[in-house]
């Protein structure tokens, strides 16, 4: 029989469940819309400078990032006054709002400040990833149409080919900032950050006055297939974005600087992706916490990091996930203070969280959220203290989604799998001069194709079955066949290729290509080729195979599918 106490425990959880089914539409009737279930929460009309700046009154003397290499750092109050001077100075030197700056730089102390600055003035900024290679930045620096560049001495070798290689009626301007090195000298030709944010800037007439719909940020993304495209966030997209991960409890990833408290956040995700931008920059801003910036991940620089700091929250990729669990040199006294893990860009098994969880504290837990760039952020996100950990959580508030049959584009139901779409605020604008594509992605109702597979249950909680076929997750990363099959098509060598990513214990997923030869041609020979043209992340880790045809479609579609079958 059961005791009072465990009737009231079971009561709660039918009233719960309850709760929650009644935010779905499960009739094949109505629409199978999986609503929220939580109140949809009133949304900032302002722009993101402003949201973020908003409460600096309250923390202006603390810390808000430093970086973990020099040490380097500016206070609240310091660092918005520099993004001011930033503002104006991009005016001072000729820069029009609507015109576009690329930040090619990794994390540091400056990045806030300097994208900050940009969309105060109204300037778009384009992400750039600094490790790309001279050809890849090219394609993203011609396609944005960028005015200026900003950039730190390691990459600046790299973005002068690159611009080269652009060669338009005018040379963007390139502008030096800060990097991690002592005694660097300036290259000729370049402007001066630090003379941007100099003392005595007159900053009386930095304000804000273009149009918080109109396109604010502009990272690149393939989208569900084919070559990078940029992504068109404005600069209400951002302040949902932000606003939706804050505003409930049982979302909320960090708390408030009060008094002498001050949560600390190693900035491992780089700032250039949509994640450590949003969900990590500027989301927490908000809040007045401490970044500790990492240029890149390094064992020993995050190790530092959880040694000299009470570090409360971490938010990661799966393989960072991994990295923590079984990598000797990072003990449990070093996640001492961890309470949550948040893990996105791909899925993560239970296995691997269990495995990290014997290592981490009891009062610790890992919570998965399902996003993509071009919903800026989030989608769904577990709430901080659910152990389901083979769901990605509920549609976060403001949020709608529904599962579509891939064949006939009927709404399904509970527990049937089809392709996730999404609508909500925080979805993108579309693509930059792509309207076809924009018009595949996003449908007259405004659903957001993911392209993803997946099914919900009676609680609304999103299940992923499969990725994007298309795209090849290499530690978090994007990699498109598309892409990589282009350059290889390029070789004098080469009649025809296909690229799909195979399973990698540390990686997730590795590229491999099959190649049709035209004459004598090595696997080694195939590899440096690539390995030349594109980043390290995109390289054909998972090798190389030599066949007599790709398979294809009647409409010339390469059959991936028969190609990872015969692997």
């Amino acid at each position: 029989m059961l005791c009072p106490r465990s009737l009231l425990r079971c009561g709660l959880k039918l009233l719960r469940r309850h709760e929650n089914r009644r935010f779905l539409n499960l009739s094949p009737a109505v629409t199978q819309i999986v609503k929220s279930a939580y109140p949809d929460i009133p949304l900032p009309a302002m722009s993101l400078p402003e949201y973020v700046w908003s409460r600096i009154e309250e923390w202006p003397d603390k810390v808000a990032i430093e970086c973990a290499v020099t040490g380097r750092h500016y206070r609240y109050a310091e660092a918005r006054e520099l993004s001011r001077r930033f503002a104006a100075s991009l005016h001072r030197i000729g820069l029009q709002p609507g015109d576009t700056i690329a930040i090619i730089m990794p994390n540091s102390p400056e990045w806030p400040i300097v994208i900050l600055g940009a969309l105060e003035a109204g300037i778009v900024a384009t992400t750039v990833n600094p490790s790309y290679t001279a050809d890849e930045m090219s394609q993203q620096l011609r396609d944005s149409k960028a005015k200026a560049v900003v950039t730190i001495s390691m990459s600046h070798s790299t973005v002068v080919k690159a611009l080269k290689m652009v060669a338009g009626k005018t040379n963007p301007l390139v502008i030096m900032a800060p990097g991690f090195e002592q005694g660097s000298e300036l290259p000729a030709g370049t402007i001066n950050l630090m003379e941007l944010l100099q003392d005595g800037i007159d900053t009386s007439g930095v304000r804000f006055c273009g149009n918080i719909d109109d396109v604010a940020v502009v990272p690149y993304s393939s989208g569900t297939t084919g070559l990078p495209k940029g992504v068109m966030i404005s600069q209400r997209n951002l302040t949902a974005a932000c606003e939706q991960l804050n505003n409930r409890e049982e979302l909320r990833c960090s708390q408030p600087a009060v008094g002498s408290h001050q949560d600390i956040w190693p900035a491992i995700l780089p700032f250039y992706h949509m994640f450590g931008m949003c969900a990590v920059m500027m989301s927490s801003m908000r809040h007045g916490v401490k970044l500790v910036t990492l240029p890149k991940f390094e064992p020993k620089l995050l190790i530092n990091i959880l040694e000299q700091y009470d570090i409360q929250t971490l938010c990661v990729v799966p393989p960072l996930v991994l990295f923590m669990a079984s990598h000797p040199a990072l003990k449990p006294e070093h996640l001492r203070s961890l309470t949550r893990v948040i893990s996105a860009a791909a899925p993560l098994g239970r296995h691997d969280i269990e495995r990290f969880l014997e290592k981490a504290p009891k009062s610790a837990n890992v919570i998965q959220g399902y996003g993509m760039t071009e919903t800026t952020s989030a989608m769904t996100l577990m709430e901080r203290d659910d152990t389901n950990y083979e769901a990605v959580g509920r549609p976060i508030p403001n949020t709608q989604m529904k599962i579509m049959h891939l064949e006939t584009g009927v709404n399904l139901g509970q527990r049937e799998v089809g392709e996730i779409c999404v609508r909500g605020p925080q979805n993108m604008i579309g693509y930059f001069n792509r309207p076809d594509v924009t018009a595949e992605t996003i449908d007259a109702d405004g659903w957001l194709h993911t392209g993803d597979t997946g099914y919900y249950d009676d609680e609304g909680k999103l299940y992923i079955v499969d990725r994007t076929k298309e795209l090849i997750k290499v530690k978090g990363f994007q990699v498109a066949p598309a892409e990589l099959e282009e350059i290889l098509r390029s070789h004098p060598q080469i009649e025809d290729a296909a690229v799909i990513g195979i399973p990698d214990e540390r990686a997730g997923e590795i590229p491999k290509a099959f190649v049709v030869p035209k004459g004598k041609i090595s696997e080694e020979d195939v590899k440096k080729f690539v390995a030349e043209k594109v980043s390290e992340y995109k390289h054909l880790k998972g090798g190389v195979e030599f066949i007599s045809s790709i398979p294809k479609s009647q409409t010339g579609k390469i059959l991936r599918r028969l190609l990872k079958e015969q692997r």
